[in-house]
């Protein structure tokens, strides 16, 4: 069985509209979230959703997911404090439900143009792996310096250096496990899941994203979201 665990907990403050979280800012009538929660629903290789959201807003996802028949969503559970809290709130409810080889894909709610051949290479390489993470390749040099001035070992090859996105993915029972192991050895709050497996020196396997795999979080971001819909339905209007 596999399991995407959609992350739609926040507030975040840039891109606000009269107090609505992002994630239920609507685009041509249609919150944010509802077109990330398509690409699951479509995925063939996902069986089950869990949706993780802020505790203020459970009724209004609540009425998005049957809006729009989203019949895989087995279960609305609350956010927590931090991402982390959030993420394990909704492990837990996963392993409810779950087996030891099942396997979960982290995603954030406003990452709605995700691929489904990026969701399918993350199941395939945590099946065969234990764990994957999606990252993009950065186009443009990269210096990693604590000060304001480099040297030639500050700088990065392009072709070595990525950016960490979504979905992660993991089998469950492993994941439940690190967390347990983390807490052994630290109280500070950890951004990502793979990150906890970083921390406690496990290795991570990567997934090269496809497409634009664009995180909404700004005005900016909004305007580009609406842009590439409106390309998409072009190319699907003269058959491109």
């Amino acid at each position: 069985m596999n399991y995407a665990l959609i992350l739609t907990g926040g507030v975040g403050q840039r891109l606000r509209s009269s107090g609505l979280p992002k994630q239920f800012i609507e685009l041509y009538g249609k919150p944010i979230v509802a077109y990330t929660l398509e690409k699951f629903h479509q995925c063939e290789e996902i069986h089950k959703v869990v949706v993780v959201c802020h505790g203020s807003w459970m009724k209004t996802m609540n009425k998005i997911i049957k809006k729009y028949d989203f019949d895989k969503v087995v279960s609305i559970v609350a956010g927590g404090k931090e991402r982390q809290d959030s993420v394990q709130n909704g492990l837990n409810e996963i392993c409810k439900k779950s087996n030891n080889d099942d396997i979960v894909v982290i995603h954030d709610g406003v990452r709605p143009l995700v691929k489904n051949s990026t969701i399918t290479e993350n199941i395939r390489i945590a099946k065969e792996n234990g764990n994957a993470m999606t990252v993009r390749s950065v186009t443009e040099s990269v210096v990693v310096t604590k000060n304001l001035t480099a040297k030639m070992a500050d700088f990065k090859k392009r072709d070595d250096t990525y950016t960490l996105t979504s979905p992660q993915s993991f089998r469950v029972n492993e994941l439940m496990q690190a967390y347990i192991e983390l807490k052994k050895i630290t109280d500070k709050p950890i951004l990502d899941s793979s990150l906890v497996y970083a921390e406690l020196g496990k290795k991570i396997h990567i997934v090269k994203e496809q497409g634009l795999n664009l995180k909404i979080t700004t005005p900016e971001d909004f305007y580009y979201f609406r842009s590439i819909l409106e390309l998409e339905e072009k190319k699907s209007i003269f058959g491109l």
